[in-house]
């Protein structure tokens, strides 16, 4: 399975070059006029102003893959070529000369770059940083724009290719596995998994043969990981690295809608800005495969393209993301600031805080449920889970919106989707959406009925099913769904922070009466019963568990923190 890919392809000889059986007719990259616009001699002479002069000579590269950090070139004179090494072999996918410009999105993510560019013959370029674009967007936002789009566009191309990026070899059935898959998929990274369960290549037969340890990353011909951890996975990819000595103006623990929301009007207001998360941006969201109630995208748009977009404007504005951090201290200073501490080892300073860890789904107390969360048994529905279970029988617990959108979902895939639902209607979810569901000839809808047991080894084989009648029967199932509510992420939170009886963090007028509140101001609408720490979406009281309120938490969060940023310093350490 090559993740998020269509059906474009390479093709050639010597440097292989781009085949013109190409997506939608795209037979010349340089025809996406988004992806590859030609610059005017007046926008070169723009570009000059915070470009530095360089050159190259014929097959040296401007940079490498794997390089990082590395920058944008705009050629002057003279050809270059892009070429993908990550096959193995040396695929050309576009070259280019005067006007145009090199580089993509991971100029801005700190992640090194998938593919490199070479000079073709002698080369004339203006080189520019990504701080130095970044003073082009401020400075010359129309320019800018087109360049920021530029970068955008490479990436969306190069997600629907069969560009290979990172290889993954391992099992359906092998959880490991499974969770690297998914950390590549949330955080957007170039890969293709190939499933050593299912496929049956001298590739595949080779590493089962050598006696690895599953799963096995590779670049290019070489092996990078056996079985790494996704800090390990990370710190190569460039999710993570050392932070900066320095004191954010706020830091937000999550990155899920509400954390994306802080994250934009943030970096987007000027303030320094760090979000860390353990997964990816996207959070709950992240695993929807489809929102469609939403505002501004009336088809609907899945729940990582959203999160995803949200990133990127986010890290547009300058926001920073560190992946997978896991807060382990929670200190406040003597000054009002902050001291947070990851199981990973960062130590962070910063003047506020934005608690947006959201919920996570409630797991299913089934007998011997846990040892086959992976291999068979899911709480997300993405393309990652309907891929391993294409084909099958599905079954799905729950009865809200989370639930019906994966029955949706999974039926494009599966040859039957039944929805186990303990009560007696569908009340619990969207009126559009229960009708689609009933509508849908895929889908089975059980009421009054309950999952009693599995069995499986490996990987998952069958459920018991029981009515509320007494009712038993066995069926065989590829794949288990459970979306049954939900719990707040604040197990983690000092003491000091309040919480009503079932966690979620108490904020604004329900912590001002509390004699722990120790300001003479009064606390902000979001503020908890620690000054200066803020709480948002799903893991705040009292809110509304749905994407846009989320992101608009996330929104008035930061109004907050511009709040508390101008206390006077007496109040700030009250």
């Amino acid at each position: 399975m090559c993740s998020d890919r269509g059906d474009f392809r390479f093709g050639g000889c010597a440097d292989r070059k781009l085949a013109n059986d190409t997506i939608e007719g795209w037979e010349n990259p340089l025809s996406d006029h988004v992806a590859y616009p030609h610059l005017s001699e007046a926008e070169l002479a723009t570009v000059a102003e915070f470009g530095e002069p360089c050159s190259f000579e014929p097959d040296e590269a401007l940079f490498n893959a794997g390089d990082y950090p590395f920058n944008s070139y705009t050629i002057l004179s003279g050809q270059v070529r892009i070429i993908d090494i990550s096959s193995g072999e040396r695929i050309r996918f576009v070259q280019y000369g005067p006007g145009y410009f090199s580089g993509d999105i991971d100029l801005f993510t700190g992640r090194r770059s998938v593919v490199t560019c070479e000079a073709e013959t002698a080369v004339k370029a203006l080189r520019m940083t990504p701080a130095r674009l970044r003073e082009m967007f401020a400075r010359r936002p129309v320019l800018g724009e087109r360049y920021w789009k530029s970068f955008q566009r490479r990436r969306e191309i190069l997600l629907a290719s069969k560009f290979r990026g990172l290889g993954v070899y391992g099992s359906k059935t092998d959880r490991h596995t499974l969770e690297i898959i998914d950390f590549l998929f949330r955080n957007a990274v170039p890969h293709c998994w190939l499933d050593t369960s299912a496929v049956d290549s001298a590739e595949t037969r080779q590493y089962r043969s050598a006696g690895q340890k599953f799963p096995v990353v590779t670049h290019g011909s070489g092996i990078i990981f056996e079985a790494p951890t996704k800090a390990e996975l990370a710190q190569y990819i460039g999710l993570r690295r050392t932070l900066p000595r320095k004191t954010y103006d706020v830091l937000i623990l999550g990155g899920g809608p509400s954390g994306l929301g802080a994250a934009v009007y943030a970096a987007s207001e000027g303030l320094s800005t760090l979000v860390l998360d353990q997964a990816g941006p996207g959070g709950q969201a992240g695993a929807s495969s489809r929102i469609e109630n939403y505002a501004g995208f009336p088809n609907g748009i899945s729940g990582r393209d959203l999160a995803h977009l949200s990133y990127l404007q986010a890290l547009k504005f300058g926001a920073e993301f560190l992946i997978p951090a896991t807060v382990s201290g929670f200190t406040r200073q003597d000054d009002g600031s902050y001291k947070i501490l990851t199981a990973e080892g960062d130590s962070i300073d910063t003047r506020a805080v934005v608690i947006a860890t959201g919920v996570s789904y409630r797991l299913l107390d089934v007998a011997g449920i846990d040892a086959l969360h992976g291999p068979g048994v899911y709480y997300n529905a993405t393309n990652i889970e309907a891929v391993t279970c294409e084909r099958g029988i599905v079954h799905i617990v729950g009865a809200g919106n989370s639930a019906g959108q994966a029955a949706m979902f999974l039926s494009q895939f599966a040859e039957r989707v039944s929805l186990v639902v303990r009560g007696n209607s569908l009340k619990g979810m969207s009126t559009y959406l229960a009708e689609r569901l009933l509508a849908n000839d895929k889908v089975d809808v059980r009421y009054n009925t309950q999952v009693a047991a599995i069995k499986g080894i490996e990987h998952l084989q069958e459920i018991a099913l029981q009515h509320e009648s007494g009712e038993r029967v066995w069926e065989c199932c590829q794949g288990l769904f459970i979306f049954i509510g939900a719990k707040p992420r604040t197990d983690f939170l000092p003491p000091q922070i309040d919480k009503d009886a079932m966690g979620y963090v108490l904020t604004g007028v329900d912590v001002a009466a509390r004699p722990n509140w120790r300001l003479e101001d009064v606390p902000c609408p979001l503020e908890t019963s620690m000054p200066g720490v803020l709480a948002a979406g799903d893991c705040r009281s009292g809110t509304t568990k749905r994407v846009a309120f989320a992101i608009g938490d996330g929104a008035l969060a930061v109004t907050c923190v511009h709040r508390i940023l101008g206390r006077p310093a007496s109040l700030a350490t009250a």
